[in-house]
């Protein structure tokens, strides 16, 4: 009915004297120890009771175990696992998402259009259902909230942008409808930002494509992005001067296959299709029309993906554009899967691999610093190449052998 998730433990209070502490021994040395807390199916967070903490016990021992130790120190436990009266439990987003809907609900200038399912026949637009194929108000998505229909944030966010799509679609750009929905819809993007900011942690070591992999994806789903997905049919749709204004044209399909054949050489280069495909967009359409503005409102939520899981952790490029392929020199593909191959080396292994390069290619080498040593692969011959990365896959199999 819940699932165990680590907090802070200054975050929660400890319990009375004499009690065993939920506090781990080992995480003593750090700014604050960590409890066991449980998230229960309505979004609160609370400490487990001792039935509950056997129960996860029997099943996870290893895990709930240090938390059953007792302090060596009551005392010092007691000042570091209590709270002020005044600290709150951070809000999960599920409350997050509620406190929104809640803001938006009462704001009724704004949001009275949106607050029920559209009635076709009551409003006189019996052509609502053919345009609009999806329908959704407000109040279904606070009763989904409060029936923990969302499994992920994300879920939430669909469905809201949802709403302002389909008043976006049916209504003409300078309508109240249309204007209403943008304004509500930037209001929700801003809120999204702020809780993806506070939820989140340092990913795991994943190679850029696999992460670009991952935004891409959450774009795809996005309610707006329908227009995006494929390549624009100018024949069909009789736009005859398409090819004419978009020389370039892109579309997010086009981009996913390109990511999956590793054409994109750099992080860069992927962002720059994607925003391509929705620059098209306005450029053709023209920024005030319904397909540039959607295209405007999708884009910006790339753009707050890209910084929050491609640009974290890395390292501006050294050049704006990427080392295309040349005959007789390590291709990007093969370059990729030596780079593969440095990650699972230790460091005694690298460093015979920087021994090698200094040896035979020295113009690979760069010291920046007394205690910093870069190889650039860019710059490494074939023959060095291959001797490094048969060292390299040498070595990665005399590890896994002795493993």
């Amino acid at each position: 009915a819940g699932r165990a998730h680590w907090l802070p433990a200054a975050a929660m209070s400890s319990g009375g004297k004499g009690k065993k502490r939920r506090v781990s021994a080992i995480n003593d040395k750090r700014k604050f120890p960590y409890v066991l807390v449980r998230f229960d199916n309505d979004g609160s967070v609370r400490e487990p009771t001792d039935a509950e903490l056997e129960d996860v016990g029997r099943r996870f021992p290893q895990v709930v175990a240090p938390f059953l130790a007792p302090p060596q120190d009551a005392q010092a436990a007691d000042r570091k696992t209590s709270r002020p009266d005044n600290r709150k439990m951070p809000l999960t987003w599920q409350q997050e998402s509620r406190r929104h809907l809640d803001t938006l609900l009462k704001d009724k200038a704004n949001s009275q259009f949106f607050l029920e399912p559209v009635d076709p026949i009551a409003l006189g637009v019996p052509e609502y259902l053919e345009i609009i194929k999806q329908p959704m108000d407000l109040g279904t998505i606070q009763e989904n909230l409060n029936q923990n229909r969302y499994t992920f944030l994300e879920d939430f966010a669909d469905d809201m942008r949802l709403v302002w799509k389909n008043a976006m679609l049916f209504n003409a750009p300078d309508s109240i409808y249309f204007k209403n929905a943008k304004q509500l819809c930037e209001a929700t993007e801003k809120k999204m930002q702020e809780v993806e900011a506070d939820g989140m942690v340092q990913l795991p070591p994943l190679d850029a494509p696999v992460r670009c992999e991952l935004v891409l994806s959450e774009i795809m789903r996005h309610p707006m992005c329908e227009w995006f997905l494929h390549p624009v049919d100018h024949i069909g749709l009789g736009l005859t001067d398409y090819l004419t204004v978009v020389p370039k044209p892109m579309d997010l399909t086009s981009v996913q296959r390109n990511l999956k054949a590793d054409k994109y050489q750099s992080v860069e280069a992927f962002t720059a299709d994607v925003n391509l495909t929705f620059n098209n967009c306005i450029k053709y359409n023209g920024a005030t029309s319904m397909f540039g503005v959607v295209a405007d409102l999708v884009k910006q939520v790339f753009q707050r993906k890209v910084e929050l899981y491609l640009m974290q952790g890395q390292h501006p490029p050294r050049s704006a554009q990427p080392v295309p392929d040349r005959d007789g020199w390590p291709s990007f593909s093969q370059k990729k899967k030596f780079y593969d191959a440095c990650t699972k080396l230790n460091l005694t292994d690298l460093n015979s691999i920087v021994k090698m390069v200094h040896k035979s290619c020295t113009t690979a080498i760069k010291h920046n610093n007394d205690k910093e040593v870069e190889l650039d692969v860019d710059n490494l011959d074939m023959d060095t190449f291959n001797k490094v990365f048969k060292h390299a896959k040498q070595c990665i199999a005399k590890s896994e052998t002795a493993s």
